[in-house]
Formats: C-alpha cells, structure tokens, sequence
C-alpha cells in the first residue's frame, strides 16, 4: 500500500505541472480513462479538442473537487445542490449556469462532477482548479479502459485496466432533464 501511495504522489508531481503549464494529461476515472487539460485555460482546451478530433460544437465537462470548488466558477441552484449531496462524488454530470469557464469549454451551461476514482479526485484537489473530463480517445470511438497511446499527450497516469463501465448520467439540473442515461438513474 505504501508503495502504491508513492508511485501516485509521484504520477500527481508530475501531472500537475503539466496542467499548470496547459498541458493535457490521461488519468483514470470512475468510468474510463480521461483526457484532462486546465478547464480554465482556452489553449488547453483547445489542445483536448484537437487530441480527441472533435468539433467545437461539442462541448466539454469537468471534474472537481467538491461543491466549493464549483461553486466559484458555476452557478449552484437548489436542485443540483440536492443532487449533489445524493450522488456525489459518482458518475453523475450535472448541468448548471456557468459563470467563469471559458465559452471554448461549454457555452452558457456546463457539466461538471465529483469523480468517485480516488486517483481523479485527488488530482483535481492537488491541482486546485477544475480539469476537463471527456473519455481519452478520438471523438466517437470506444471509452477507453486501458491507457491509451493517444499522441500528442503530455503525461499519462496508467494504472492498468480499468472496470468497464458505463458513461456517466448526464442530468441538466436547469431543464430538469435526463440528457445521458448512465448507471445512476434520476
């Protein structure tokens, strides 16, 4: 156990350095591997949807690390706050108002999480600010669940094969509307 705690210190010294300098990242997630880049930086962003091959029309969630944390960027209303203290952290996206991402990442909503993975949780707290969370690999194909070899990444954090599991449920906390059904059921 000691040395697992230490090879992750060592993955979150080196990964979040690259985030702080706008890079883009792999790191598992309750669901698959994830593409994470600063959820506050346009150019990160646009690295994410140049990696994944996807069109700006498609927009991005993020991760955090708790209701604080999202709170600074994202307008919080009573029905995702009673969401979140029910599911969260798990694989359940909520969608809010946003306030301070960059439009690149999500417009005038965003989704947002509390990863349930230990390794995605931690890292958003030691990084301090939200990361991207979309499935690392090219727009349209397959979740990954093994660490995948996409080019152009900065830093992986590959810890083998992860369980197979569905997307999260994405549930717009606006329209009150269920847009992705995942394993958590609203």
């Amino acid at each position: 156990m000691r040395v697992l705690k230490l090879i992750m210190e060592y993955s979150f010294s080196k990964a979040v350095p690259v985030l702080k300098q706008g890079g883009v990242i792999i790191y598992p997630t309750e669901t698959c591997y994830g593409l994470g880049a600063d959820a506050t930086n346009p150019f990160a962003i646009r690295k994410v949807y140049k990696l994944k091959k996807r069109g700006f029309d498609r927009l991005l969630s993020v991760i955090v690390a708790s209701k604080d944390m999202i709170a600074r960027y994202a307008e919080l209303n009573p029905h995702a706050e009673e969401l979140m203290n029910r599911f969260m952290p798990g694989p359940l996206t909520l969608i809010v108002r946003n306030k301070l991402f960059p439009e690149i990442l999500c417009g005038e909503t965003v989704g947002f999480r509390i990863s349930s993975h230990p390794v995605a949780h931690e890292l958003v707290s030691k990084f301090g600010k939200p990361v991207t969370a979309t499935s690392a690999n090219i727009s349209g194909d397959p979740n990954p669940y093994e660490c995948p070899q996409l080019r152009g990444v900065d830093y992986r954090i590959c810890i083998g094969k992860l369980k197979e599991m569905p997307s999260s449920t994405v549930y717009d906390t606006i329209e009150k509307r269920v847009l992705r059904q995942g394993l958590i059921i609203i």
